[in-house]
């Protein structure tokens, strides 16, 4: 009709999230089947705020220029994740992204497990013939030695001289004789302990340890 003006309506519409994808059947049934969403509807207000919080920050600005990221950003914030369970974070300093750092040598991380550390930056088990009982312990396969319990602590057992020891003393105090602890006169001693554990007195479960 000329010179009749159109009217247009907008209609303001809302957010959806969470959407499943299962099979429609239409009502007429048939060859007319198609995949529609069915969906779980979250309304929000158009004006609404979506909270994001410290660690959400820091996925968007892992690999995606931290730097540029960090330079509005307060000192302390992440900016980039740990590799893993041995490293801290990386975070703001002075409006760059640092490197994420290292836990110390015998960090414990797994909750609950005393043989779960942290060796030179990599999370192992102290289980094990190159870190039995503490980090660098190393046991001395041509001295007879193989990592194994005694008391629920790992010792380098079945050594046959106390010069081949990580220790310098094979205990014979249990049998098979383990590397211990020790002075070899009764006596426990850290001198040969690694960086950061001190000497533990066995008492009658087991030879002196090196322990975090």
């Amino acid at each position: 009709m000329t010179g009749m003006r159109r009217l247009v309506v907008f209609v303001p519409f809302a957010l959806a999230a969470c959407s499943s994808f299962d099979t429609v059947v239409p009502d007429g049934g048939g060859d007319d089947d198609a995949t529609q969403p069915e969906q779980d509807v979250t309304v929000l207000p158009l004006d609404a705020t979506i909270q994001v919080d410290a660690e959400a920050d820091a996925d968007l600005l892992d690999g995606a220029g931290g730097d540029a990221g960090c330079a509005a950003l307060p000192d302390g914030t992440v900016c980039a994740s740990a590799p893993d369970l041995c490293h801290t974070p990386g975070v703001c300093n002075g409006g760059k992204c640092m490197a994420p750092g290292i836990h110390v040598d015998g960090y414990n991380w797994k909750s609950g497990d005393t043989t779960a550390r942290c060796c030179g930056g990599t999370p192992v088990y102290t289980t094990s013939n190159a870190n039995c009982g503490a980090c660098g312990i190393k046991c001395n396969a041509q001295n007879g030695e193989s990592c194994a319990a005694l008391g629920g602590q790992y010792f380098c057992r079945g050594c046959i001289a106390s010069s081949a020891c990580w220790s310098k003393c094979c205990s014979e105090s249990f049998s098979p004789p383990s590397c211990a602890a020790s002075d070899c006169a009764g006596n426990c001693s850290a001198q040969y302990c690694p960086p950061g554990t001190h000497c533990v007195v066995g008492g009658g479960t087991s030879s002196d340890y090196c322990s975090y």
